[in-house]
């Protein structure tokens, strides 16, 4: 465990500075820089990059979480996983680009009325997927070797500076919005580059063909486990792009630049869930391996409870900050005010449940998770379907949230019946009842109106006595021995500077 807290929080700490920048870019400087068409393109070719490196990976990063302990050998080159996984992508990404030209001519039918802009940047997502996949690939290798921290800095916080940047650039009138998406692109392939050095310098750079070993059984085990996890990823990243591409369908571009900036406002909330997933996946994968359910059980309780925490007090920031914050977007940009609420709850309803999506990924049961991903996909289409024109896009955040909340019902009860592993506590509905208790205070201070700076001056100070209310409160009721720990280590280490 050790292991694990010290490198999600190395993670997190990159995650929130990235937060920070990504906060300016995304959901404050494009909505003011961009027109919402152009703002929902670049939500709309990003959501779309993800599903298709996902699928060009062919299912091999999700199989190496897995499968890796089986090929890990520094003697012989990890018996040439990284250029199995390579050429494996490039093979997938080929077919995808093969699919991107023979659905041309439909993107044009269905899309040229409502969004011009994205048929005529169409063939954009070529050069996109292909960093976002030979991203995840090496960055992927890198968490297997237990460097979850590099990846995160670079794709984190990294990439969100190179596009801050990108869009000074255009702020500045020194390039055409044509010019400023070859430079937003930069920002895409840049981490690609620096991670592939990184894993060079820690000399696991390997590509020798002559240490590829990969016997018939665990040849078999890894297809047969690559095909089902890639219709589970698949599946999960169709969830997550669905709405926005239905939204646009129906709605158009400036809608869907709405509920992206909305998104990103909510997906702040999921970003200590991301670094733990990262450190979390390879040692559950190891105590498989030698079937120590004890350890599982114990980073499964234990991600339950620290992922709440640390998800409810980010969710009553942002929740409690909102009608401040809307005073620095557009007026059109109000309309995603419930957005953020309904995609927030959906997160926190995720990072409740913890890991428990990595342990059955990781356990003999792991064909369970792909079914209950296609199932998701066709709730979570007949759920849009139903919502969208109903409630426009407050619809398509209301049915995010419940597709979340019933898979991972779904996981939770499937790992507490197979497992015997049930991670919840009166402490996790301690912290839920303390977040609501905050909230509700922080709504009765009435928010300022004028100018930006004071506005500023309130979002900070509102920030800064929820942050302190909320975790006096989790400490005082030592409502997680990590957090008490954590903040102890803190606040000596406060003190030793102050002397």
């Amino acid at each position: 465990m050790g292991i694990i807290k010290r490198q999600t929080i190395q993670s997190s700490i990159y995650a929130y500075a990235g937060v920070v920048v990504g906060f300016l870019t995304q959901g404050l400087f494009f909505p003011n820089l961009l027109s919402e068409e152009q703002v929902g393109l670049l939500t709309l070719l990003i959501s779309l990059s993800l599903v298709l490196a996902q699928a060009s990976n062919l299912g091999l990063n999700n199989a190496g979480g897995r499968y890796f302990p089986y090929f890990r050998n520094i003697d012989r080159q990890h018996n040439g996983y990284l250029l199995i996984t390579s050429l494996t992508t490039l093979v997938g990404f080929s077919l995808c680009v093969l699919l991107l030209w023979l659905l041309r001519p439909w993107v044009i039918e269905v899309y040229q009325k409502e969004s011009s802009l994205f048929v005529e940047y169409y063939y954009l997502l070529i050069p996109l997927t292909l960093f976002t996949v030979y991203f995840a690939v090496f960055d992927n290798y890198a968490r297997l070797l237990y460097d979850p921290v590099t990846g995160t800095l670079l794709q984190q916080f990294v990439q969100r500076v190179l596009i801050l940047l990108a869009g000074g650039l255009y702020w500045l009138g020194w390039v055409t919005f044509p010019q400023f998406l070859g430079v937003w692109l930069l920002a895409f392939f840049v981490p690609v580059v620096l991670m592939v050095i990184s894993v060079s310098r820690d000399e696991a750079l390997f590509f020798s063909r002559k240490f590829v070993s990969v016997d018939a059984n665990l040849r078999r085990n890894l297809t047969r486990y690559a095909g089902l996890t890639l219709t589970s990823a698949l599946s999960t990243q169709i969830v997550w792009t669905i709405d926005k591409l239905m939204i646009n369908s129906k709605q158009g571009l400036g809608d869907t630049g709405i509920y992206g900036t909305a998104s990103y406002f909510a997906a702040v909330i999921a970003v200590p869930a991301t670094a733990l997933y990262k450190v979390s996946g390879t040692l559950i994968a190891e105590s498989w391996k030698t079937n120590d359910l004890k350890n599982i059980a114990t980073i499964y309780r234990k991600s339950c409870l620290n992922q709440l925490i640390a998800g409810c007090l980010v969710f009553v920031g942002v929740a409690a900050n909102l009608p401040s914050v809307f005073q620095f977007l557009p007026p059109s940009y109000e309309a995603g005010y419930y957005v953020i609420l309904w995609l927030g709850l959906g997160k926190l309803i995720d990072m409740a449940t913890g890991v428990n999506g990595t342990i059955l990924n990781t356990s003999r049961f792991y064909v369970y998770d792909t079914l209950f991903f296609v199932v998701l996909v066709f709730i979570t289409i007949a759920v849009n379907l139903y919502l969208i024109p109903r409630f426009g896009i407050n619809g398509a955040a209301m049915g995010a949230a419940l597709t979340t909340l019933l898979y991972n019902l779904a996981r939770t009860l499937f790992v507490g019946f197979a497992f015997q592993m049930q991670p919840f506590t009166w402490r996790n509905i301690a912290v839920v009842v303390l977040s609501a208790l905050i909230w509700f205070l922080a709504e009765q201070v009435p928010h300022t109106t004028g100018s930006r700076w004071l506005l500023g001056v309130d979002i900070v100070l509102r920030s800064t006595a929820i942050s302190i209310l909320f975790l006096v409160s989790v400490y005082a009721l030592k409502l997680s021995p990590d957090a008490n720990e954590l903040l102890n280590s803190v606040w000596l280490r406060i003190r030793k500077i102050s002397s």
